[in-house]
């Protein structure tokens, strides 16, 4: 059987935040009015879309800009290395469409992860709109643990539900990452999670809720030693 690995995109498989990360090098004073909507209780999504609107720059500097984005030393080593196992590679993300798949063309990697749950936007022109993953028009997810726009839990069991995997191994860490690796993974899965960040202390604060085994990470060195430990032919 195949093995599976996950990986969250932001501060994981990327070393920042994509949504912030493209205001601070574009355009600075967009990132403090991003924080004021997302302060003021605008979904994050909706505020990531309405500040988009407000970039000055061209289609072709934003994607310059998002393909630039930096990534630990490690961490493509890693994917090429669960590649070369027979692994499907997938990312499960809260960012956007055209903001990972302008990483993953600059770094040839379309051919590798192919398939990319996240956020669908679009241009207009020269202004990106994003939208949610789950419509607003749809009824809600009805997940306590997941923001209005994404349950990645939903999303994971969707692509178990699609196929029979060895092994799944999820990569992430940020609070959205915890619903998946909770209700998803099984004891003989491997959730590889941020040091210092909200996913390791959801997970140590419920480690009777988690069946997977809890790996902490600092850098995509640590993956790729990860990796290596746990994914065979």
């Amino acid at each position: 059987m195949t093995g599976l690995v996950i990986f969250d995109y932001d501060w994981s498989l990327i070393n920042d935040n994509s949504d912030t990360y493209v205001f601070q090098q574009l355009q600075p004073e967009l990132y403090t009015h991003l924080r004021q909507l997302s302060s003021s209780g605008v979904q994050w999504t909706q505020a990531v879309d309405q500040t988009l609107a407000k970039l000055t720059c061209t289609k072709e500097q934003l994607i310059d800009a998002l393909a630039r984005i930096p990534i630990q030393d490690g961490m493509l080593e890693a994917v090429q290395f669960a590649h070369t196992k027979g692994c499907e590679i997938v990312i499960v993300s809260d960012a956007n469409t055209v903001f990972i798949q302008s990483m993953l063309e600059h770094h040839n990697l379309t051919s590798i992860i192919k398939q990319v749950y996240t956020n669908p936007a679009v241009f207009e022109g020269n202004v990106l709109h994003v939208s949610p993953f789950h419509a607003s028009n749809l009824p809600p997810h009805g997940c306590p643990r997941c923001p209005p726009n994404m349950c990645k839990g939903s999303i994971v069991q969707q692509i178990k539900a699609s196929k029979t995997y060895s092994k799944i191994i999820y990569i992430g860490d940020g609070g959205g990452d915890f619903c998946p690796c909770a209700t998803q993974l099984s004891s003989n899965d491997v959730v590889f999670a941020r040091e210092q960040y909200e996913l390791l202390r959801r997970l140590q604060a419920n480690s009777g809720d988690v069946s997977a085994t809890v790996e902490p990470w600092s850098t995509g060195l640590d993956i790729l030693a990860g990796f290596q430990r746990h994914i065979v032919e």
